[in-house]
């Protein structure tokens, strides 16, 4: 089951606390983050990628969780999102849409795109050799997500956007290419992944029941060490 609005401004929240480290993503940039996590040519546990939601610079720092209880909540969240992303994509993919933020502008409702982008640039490069083929491939299906998501293409996009006569309307004609895109994505690894006909044999199925680690199991935030004596840890100052 996917998060309720209020779940995602929950998750958000403590996202962008102080609780939850400086360079942490806030949620549209987790969203475009797992998406490509949970689209590429290889599987990523949640033990690597969670890390990176955390600190999305260098994936080393961790959340301060107050109680056990707030960081399997925390947690909970963060994996029944990327758990509604996996099923949307490969159960339902022409329902898939981004979690971008929106702002107004002068009377109209205009999508902010740049953290979700952003987040799918950092989820590629969590495997750039696997992906490098289908970047080569296929240029045109990255070209919006690296405009809106890297620093390079921010340069021309201000080009692209701003020359235009009617600028918001020119960005939410490139805004409206990043879902299909997505989709196209997706659909191209799942193909690979899958035999020809088969995406139930699909290694990368959507895990159903809420993985909320055992206190002996490996924390999923990356650190190492077991969750009881992580984010496990009664009152955790971690």
């Amino acid at each position: 089951m996917g998060l309720t609005n209020q779940e995602t401004e929950e998750l958000d929240a403590f996202l962008l606390s102080d609780d939850g480290r400086e360079n942490a993503m806030d949620v549209s940039g987790v969203d475009g983050f797992l998406c490509a996590v949970l689209s590429g040519p290889n599987v990523i546990m949640p033990s690597e990628w969670m890390r990176w939601v955390w600190d999305s610079a260098e994936g080393k720092q961790s959340p301060e969780f107050t109680s056990e209880k707030q960081a399997q909540r925390i947690l909970d969240l963060l994996m029944r999102h990327a758990n509604d992303i996996a099923v949307t994509l490969t159960e339902v993919p022409q329902y898939y849409e981004p979690l971008f933020l929106e702002r107004d502008h002068k009377g109209r409702t205009v999508s902010i795109v740049d953290e979700w982008c952003c987040g799918y640039v950092k989820g590629i490069a969590l495997d750039p050799s696997g992906w490098q083929p289908l970047v080569e491939a296929h240029p045109d299906w990255f070209e919006v997500i690296h405009l809106y998501g890297t620093e390079s293409g921010w340069d021309r996009l201000k080009k692209l956007v701003e020359a235009h006569e009617d600028a918001d309307a020119r960005h939410q004609v490139l805004v409206d290419l990043i879902a299909p895109a997505a989709r196209n994505i997706h659909a191209y690894w799942l193909a690979r992944r899958a035999p020809a006909g088969d995406t139930i044999g699909d290694t990368r199925r959507p895990i159903h029941k809420m993985p909320v680690p055992g206190r002996n199991d490996t924390c999923p935030c990356g650190s190492g060490k077991k969750f009881k004596y992580c984010h496990g840890a009664p009152k955790s100052l971690h």
